[in-house]
């Protein structure tokens, strides 16, 4: 029986796509038990329905709506809340991994804590290091390699979720090279998603493979 992935999406769902293209492609042997959103209007849950993959949305927005930015202690229930109903909901379909791809929000020790060593990846636009925590890691690279008007090292690469954000060990590593003043921001960032179209699919495998050797 093929091991079972959970996807947590927030956009497009790009990367899910990278995965439900090499799973038609027999590249990638996994049965996909659950797409969870942290936005409804995600068009990777559009992209999930359309392969016949369940759906949830799981937003942080009802656990916040009614308190106030100021209410600090309250907010932090609201996230615990949070966190604890989504680890819930992952665990119900009993997968062998979870696979951040394109989730925009952290996953905090509560969420951690419940999922109990279940491994958890996430793909992030940045080498190991360089950009942690952010979501313009592509912006911020093109903009250094400006700035330093020398040729710069940057890329992506897909990670072990642990409590310090992006700072988990890496699976796959992707470098791209970028030139000052010979590419847009926009044709560097076509450059990394895909390559995190092929990182995502390879530490998938890699990340089921290292599983199953522990177990």
């Amino acid at each position: 029986m093929a091991p079972k992935v959970t996807v947590l999406i927030s956009g497009s769902g790009s990367n899910l796509q990278a995965l439900i293209d090499a799973k038609k492609e027999s590249k990638l042997s996994v049965d996909i038990c659950r797409v969870i959103s942290s936005s409804k209007n995600a068009y990777g849950l559009t992209r999930a329905s359309d392969n016949g993959i369940p759906t949830t949305v799981q937003s942080l927005y009802p656990y916040t709506k009614s308190l106030a930015k100021d209410d600090k202690a309250g907010r932090t229930e609201a996230r615990n809340n949070f966190e604890r109903d989504l680890a819930e909901l992952i665990l119900k379909d009993s997968p062998d991994l979870v696979v951040c791809a394109g989730w925009l929000l952290i996953l905090g020790p509560t969420f951690l804590k419940r999922l109990n060593g279940l491994p958890i990846i996430n793909l992030h636009p940045a080498l190991p290091g360089a950009f942690d925590g952010t979501t313009h890691a592509i912006e911020m690279a093109w903009n250094k390699c400006q700035e330093l008007n020398k040729p710069y090292t940057a890329g992506c690469m897909v990670h072990y979720v642990i409590e310090e954000v992006d700072r988990g060990q890496p699976l796959v590593i992707k470098e791209v090279e970028i030139i000052p003043g010979k590419e847009s921001l926009e044709e560097y960032g076509a450059r990394v998603h895909a390559l995190e179209h092929v990182a995502i699919v390879e530490a998938t495998i890699k990340a089921l493979e290292e599983s199953k050797k522990s177990n």
